[in-house]
C-alpha cells in the first residue's frame, strides 16, 4: 500500500457575505450558441496545498465548450488541465469532463465552485482521439472519479480504479459541498478523509463528527489519474 495521505477539515469559518464573486454571472457559456450549464458543489481548498474535483456534462454526447469558476474569495486561484493536440478546440483540448485545481493564496482554507458550459454534438465525432494520434508524447491520461455522500457522524468509503490495460500513476480526493453559495461552517465541523492506493484502485475513508450539519450537503469525491 503506498503512503496514505490525510486532510483534516476542521473549524472552516467561510463567511458567505464577503464572497462577492459568488452573485457575479458566470462565463462557462459566454460565446457558445448552445450550450448546457453545469454548475459543480463548493469544494474545499486547503490552507496549504492544492484541490483536485473533476466536473462531468451530462451523460450523452456532449463536451467541454467552456469553463469558469466562482471562489469564496479572490485568494482562490482555479486552473484546469486540458489535453494536448492541434486545433486547441472543444472535442480535442477537452473531453466530456474537466480537472479543475485550485490553491489559496492567503495561507487560509477557502472554496470555490467549478462550473461546465457543455456543448451537445450532432452526429459522430467530437470525443477526443489524442490517445489514438501518433505524438511525441504518450497519450493524456484518463481521469476516473467516484463520489461519497457524507452526514454527522457517518463513515463513508468511495473508491475508483484504473481499467484493465491502464496504469494508475496519480490519484486526489476532495472534500465539497452541494450549496449555491459558499458553506459557513461552525467551529465545531470536522471532516477527516484519508486516501489510499492499493494497485490500480484509490479508496478513500471519510468520517464527519456529528457536529457537521446535514443542511450542507457534504460529498467526498475519490479520483485516479490513468495512464492508457
Amino acid at each position: 500500500m503506498r503512503a496514505t495521505l490525510v486532510t483534516l477539515v476542521a473549524g472552516l469559518a467561510v463567511v458567505a457575505a464577503s464572497a462577492g464573486p459568488a452573485n457575479a454571472a458566470t462565463g462557462e457559456c459566454r460565446g457558445i450558441r448552445t450550450c448546457i450549464r453545469v454548475p459543480g458543489p463548493w469544494v474545499l481548498v486547503p490552507a496549504h496545498g492544492r484541490a483536485a474535483f473533476l466536473l462531468s456534462c451530462p451523460r450523452g454526447r456532449s463536451v467541454v465548450g467552456g469553463l469558469d469558476s466562482q471562489a469564496s474569495s479572490r485568494a482562490v486561484r482555479v486552473s484546469f488541465e486540458g489535453r494536448i493536440g492541434a486545433p486547441v478546440q472543444p472535442g480535442v483540448t477537452t473531453t466530456r469532463y474537466a480537472l479543475f485545481r485550485a490553491v489559496s493564496t492567503s495561507g487560509r482554507a477557502q472554496t470555490f465552485q467549478p462550473r461546465l458550459g457543455c456543448i451537445p454534438l450532432q452526429g459522430g465525432g467530437g470525443r477526443s482521439t489524442v490517445s489514438a494520434r501518433v505524438t511525441p508524447a504518450g497519450p493524456s491520461l484518463e481521469l476516473r472519479a467516484r463520489i461519497a455522500i457524507i452526514g454527522p457522524g457517518q463513515v463513508r468509503f468511495a473508491k475508483v480504479s484504473c481499467r484493465s490495460g491502464e496504469q494508475l500513476v496519480g490519484s486526489w480526493h476532495a472534500t465539497a459541498f452541494r450549496l449555491k453559495k459558499p458553506p459557513t461552517l461552525g467551529a465545531g465541523t470536522l471532516v477527516r478523509v484519508t486516501h489510499a492506493t492499493v494497485g490500480k484502485q484509490v479508496v478513500a475513508t471519510a468520517a464527519a463528527t456529528d457536529g457537521l450539519s446535514v443542511d450542507v450537503n457534504a460529498i467526498v469525491q475519490v479520483g485516479a489519474e490513468c495512464a492508457p
